[in-house]
């Protein structure tokens, strides 16, 4: 296995003092939104352990999760919500996840390495690797956290949305996943443009929270600008959030 470091020691060696690595997770799922994460590490800092986030188990990376963000000057995620795939396309959506992450530092390093992908819209230097998660730390380093990320958010929709799954095989396209659909439908969390427009005419099922929140502020049980209901609807999609808002629209909150 090649060294993983080897660009990165090169780097510092010519003289970079922080050096940043930006990965996504997410990007072939039928469901959910693409992650990015951003990380920057100080000259010769090195997690030891770190490789291409495929090739590690949950365990291992959840584990180098907590040594990554404790080791790196600064980390940040950014998302890109199933309606902006829709809209964007996925590669746009991961360039808009992969901006928000980046623009959520709160060191911004000298240089950045991003996976196979060039911003156009990060006005700093940057240089693209292809294959990067498995060529520099910075990046590997990155796509564990954007992996590790995604997947707890993952398991939470697999409460939001019982029965189809999604702690198990995390939105992509198995036949657990494909049987679910069959048998329940669309949620609103899958991509139109993945799973076909004509699909989505019939009715999605939506979030227990959705549900359950909506049915709060319909008996004026809550209001909408409560601290707990903000928290609550923080992950869900953004279709829901906005038909929650009309609805406190509509009863004056």
């Amino acid at each position: 296995m090649a060294d993983i470091t080897a660009i990165d020691r090169g780097l510092f060696a010519a003289g970079i003092r922080t050096l940043g690595g930006v990965d996504e997770a997410g990007r072939g799922p039928l469901a959910g939104p693409v992650c990015a994460a951003a990380v920057v590490f100080a000259a010769n800092v090195f997690v030891e352990g770190v490789h291409d986030s495929k090739r590690l188990s949950a365990r291992q990376r959840e584990a180098l999760y907590h040594r990554i963000t404790a080791s790196a000057l600064s980390w940040s995620v950014g998302w890109a919500d199933p309606s902006e795939i829709d809209e964007l396309n996925i590669l746009r959506a991961t360039k808009l996840a992969m901006l928000r992450a980046l623009e959520g530092l709160s060191v911004r390093p000298e240089l950045t390495l991003i996976d196979c992908i060039q911003l156009s819209e990060w006005k700093h230097p940057q240089q693209s690797l292809i294959k990067g998660d498995a060529r520099s730390h910075a990046i590997a380093a990155a796509s564990i956290i954007a992996k590790v990320e995604r997947d707890r958010l993952m398991a939470y929709y697999d409460q939001e949305y019982p029965g189809y799954g999604f702690a198990h095989h995390k939105g992509y396209p198995t036949p657990q996943h494909a049987a679910a659909l069959s048998r329940l439908g669309l949620t609103t969390i899958h991509r139109r443009s993945f799973v076909g427009e004509d699909l989505f005419r019939v009715g999605l099922r939506k979030s227990n929270s959705f549900r359950e929140i909506a049915e709060l502020m319909r008996t004026n049980a809550v209001k909408w600008s409560s601290p707990g209901i903000q928290e609550r609807i923080r992950k869900l999609p953004m279709c829901e959030v906005l038909e929650l808002s009309l609805l406190a629209i509509s009863r004056g909150d």
